[in-house]
């Protein structure tokens, strides 16, 4: 099996087959033996950076003293372990540019993450879509990270394409927007082995260990898909493909370089209806609680509506039945499941940043929103109210830091703004939402209690 293979290259003197077997269950148990290892052991517990050398961020005295320690890195082996990457190394040709990246990458004889490359999955991708858990054998390790990629993250997968496209330079020689395609979107389905490596390459340096397809696709996505607003001619294309092949979005996606079917459905539903824009007035989100509530009266309970009561609430409004629940969701249940817990009135925010501080949470897909909402802290705040909070304070402090880049913006940089920010009064804001309260508890609320008393 491959595990023997691997297995096999890495046993050393001295280490018991229990202690082997252990490390198939856990990547990090290589820490736990790493004193009885030879330094020149094959496989290493310590991440090794890429070629670029990268200055360590200096450390906060708060930062030091209060944040919990993050995982360790997980363990690492030489990619040439395994026999399969040995015989695509034989087989390499000179003709085309992935032979070449691969040929590199395999001459380096680079480190890896023990545990991916004993999942060595490939998943074909034409679209710009990221790979899902969901996508993957039940039986992939719990240890391999899926999804949430952060700002840091990013940044270092598009550093080490930087690195390695400098070998597209060699013959063939490709200009750096014709590699980037070649290897990218010119790809097919059965190059994924050598993907795979490549994806292996723009591995090094994450925190976590992850599958080699999972890291290519994602640095796909941020070479090539597209956001922000859309253009004119974007719209044109929207409108011309759904009236001659209809509501194919992912399709239409892929046709616009854009990785959310979602935000294509819901462009051509603006180009296509008349909505309504501009904030919510008073008499609007009071029709949202009764229609909500009349749709659902345990709605704070169960979260259960149907998009079809999201979209007669909509019509009724004349307002896009996704802005209406995007308003539900993050604006008007919170406050009423805050006034429930009593907390309508407490600033969340240096309570959500001091707890990511505290627990070394640097970004946004470092959290779960959803465990994090269940602290008694955050009593009566929703996850996506406490994520919006963080979207919201992040936004502001790139405006006053802009010279921070995305891998920048942490949690410490959006402490370093609240501190010296300016508190504006929320005493308008704090009586409109009293009214709404004050309509809930006199419309719908005491409506309910009537009726279980008839």
């Amino acid at each position: 099996s491959l595990l023997q293979e691997i297995m096999s290259m890495i046993m050393w003197p001295g280490i018991s087959s229990t202690i082997m077997k252990t490390m198939r269950k856990t990547s990090s148990m290589a820490w736990q033996v790493k004193s009885k290892v030879h330094t020149s052991s094959t496989c290493q517990a310590k991440t090794k950076t890429p070629e670029t050398k990268t200055k360590k961020k200096k450390t906060s005295a708060m930062k030091t003293k209060e944040l919990v320690k993050g995982p360790p890195p997980p363990a690492l082996c030489p990619i040439l372990v395994i026999g399969e990457h040995k015989t695509i190394q034989k087989e390499l040709g000179q003709d085309l540019l992935i032979d070449t990246l691969a040929s590199y990458i395999l001459t380096k004889n680079i480190q890896v993450p023990l545990i991916a490359l004993m999942s060595n999955i490939s998943v074909y991708r034409k679209n710009m879509n990221g790979i899902l858990r969901n996508d993957l054998p039940k039986t992939l390790d719990a240890e391999i990270k899926v999804g949430r990629f952060s700002a840091r993250d990013d940044q270092i997968i598009k550093e080490n394409w930087s690195v390695l496209q400098k070998q597209a330079k060699r013959e063939p020689y490709l200009e750096e927007n014709e590699a980037t395609t070649e290897i990218f979107l010119n790809t097919v389905k059965d190059q994924g082995p050598k993907n795979n490596i490549v994806g292996y390459f723009l591995s090094q340096g994450l925190p976590n260990a992850r599958l080699a397809t999972e890291v290519f696709q994602r640095a796909k996505i941020l070479l090539f898909a597209k956001k922000g607003d859309y253009s004119p001619e974007e719209d044109q294309v929207i409108i011309q493909f759904v009236e001659k092949e209809g509501n194919k979005w992912a399709a239409l996606a892929k046709r616009l370089e854009r990785s959310s079917t979602s935000s294509v459905k819901r462009r051509y539903e603006l180009l296509t209806t008349d909505y309504k824009g501009g904030q919510f007035t008073a008499g609007e989100d009071e029709i949202i609680l009764s229609e909500v509530f009349n749709a659902n009266k345990n709605i704070l309970m169960d979260k259960n509506i149907t998009t079809e009561d999201w979209k007669r609430i909509g019509n009724k409004l004349g307002r896009n039945q996704q802005y209406v629940q995007q308003h539900w969701v993050h604006c008007l249940e919170p406050r009423l499941t805050r006034h429930q817990s009593g907390t309508l009135h407490r600033d969340v925010r240096k309570v959500l940043i001091d707890h990511l501080l505290q627990h070394n949470m640097l970004f946004a897909q470092d959290v779960d929103w959803k465990e994090l909402a269940k602290l008694p802290k955050f009593a009566g705040a929703t996850s996506q109210y406490l994520q919006k909070k963080w979207d919201s304070m992040r936004t502001r402090t790139r405006e006053k830091y802009p010279e921070l880049s995305e891998d920048k913006l942490t949690t410490e940089e959006i402490h370093r703004w609240y501190n010296n920010s300016k508190r504006n009064s929320t005493q308008k804001k704090d009586e409109y939402y009293e009214d709404l309260i004050a309509f809930y508890l006199a419309n719908i609320k005491q409506e309910a209690g009537d009726k279980k008393h008839v």
